[in-house]
């Protein structure tokens, strides 16, 4: 008797083993898809805040081109310790000039720890140690920054604000008359469709630039924020016409800090404010470089 009691009680443990594993794989089964549908939910979530920011709050751009150097580096540059024609050495930045490969625009970094603008030279005129400098350490450089997109919705760029802007395609090649002068306007680069310059006033402000290149508002020097009291303005051909200028209702200038390499308000006047897109605030990329703006 007791025989058979023990035949038919190990008898019937496959099936309530199988049964056990059944219930088992079924929680699991819906274990992972409640962990699935939870990584999507979140997924969705981080997607639709992404869009959220991107378009409202924050956005990630890459500098073009050269036209914010040194600020903002968007060429093929080399940067390190050089000696001088004078025999001195000192920190350079030596930007490649991309149409024209036989010159090269130099800045020294002063004893503010700001380069200060050499101008340009021919690589023929430089210094053995500057023209290794570029042959070694010469590589594309192209910043990156965050700009924040709801900088201008309540109020106006103020001077110094490194302003990002859409380009106003209606824009054509245009010539005018300023002082007795002609002037040939360049349009817009329609290869880019976002630019980045310095704002340096705004609507009903008289911009000059002095006859040292020094950025005058309503006659008066600018010096503040201090980039403005390193940085020298070319005016645009012909060099000898003076620069004197009221900024248009609904516009503001702009500059760039490569004065001699950038198309900016010197040639083709304001940019409504209805083409802001947002202001520069910080620098992300490269990691060595990251940091606010200034």
């Amino acid at each position: 008797m007791s025989t058979s009691k023990t035949s038919a009680s190990t008898g019937d443990c496959p099936s309530a083993l199988t049964e056990a594993a059944q219930s088992d794989l079924t929680a699991k089964a819906g274990s992972t898809l409640r962990v699935v549908r939870e990584w999507a939910d979140a997924l969705v979530f981080a997607f639709i805040l992404a869009m959220f920011i991107r378009t409202f709050c924050v956005e990630l751009f890459k500098i073009p081109s050269g036209s914010m150097s040194p600020t903002l580096l968007g060429d093929i540059v080399a940067e390190g310790p050089a000696v001088d024609s004078s025999g001195d050495t000192h920190q350079f930045l030596i930007i490649a000039n991309p149409r024209d490969h036989e010159s090269v625009q130099v800045f020294r970094r002063a004893s503010d720890n700001h380069y200060e603008n050499l101008g340009r030279s021919y690589l023929s005129l430089l210094t053995g140690s500057q023209r290794d400098l570029l042959r070694s350490k010469g590589h594309r450089e192209e910043h990156r920054i965050l700009v924040n997109k709801f900088a201008y919705w309540f109020s106006k760029p103020e001077r110094g604000d490194i302003v990002i802007f859409r380009v106003p395609f209606g824009t054509e090649t245009d010539s005018y008359v300023r002082d007795g002068h002609p002037f040939n306007v360049p349009v817009y680069n329609r290869d880019m469709s976002v630019y980045v310059k310095r704002c340096v006033a705004n609507e009903g402000e008289r911009v000059s630039i002095g006859q040292d290149g020094h950025l005058l508002i309503d006659g008066q020097p600018v010096e503040t924020p201090s980039i403005f009291s390193r940085i020298r303005r070319y005016k645009p051909a012909p060099a000898n016409a003076p620069f004197d200028l009221t900024v248009q209702p609904g516009e503001l200038f702009v500059f760039g800090d490569n004065t001699d390499n950038s198309l900016d308000s010197r040639y083709w006047d304001g940019v409504p404010y209805a083409n802001l897109r947002g202001k520069a605030f910080m620098r992300y990329m490269p990691l060595k470089k990251m940091g606010f703006l200034d």
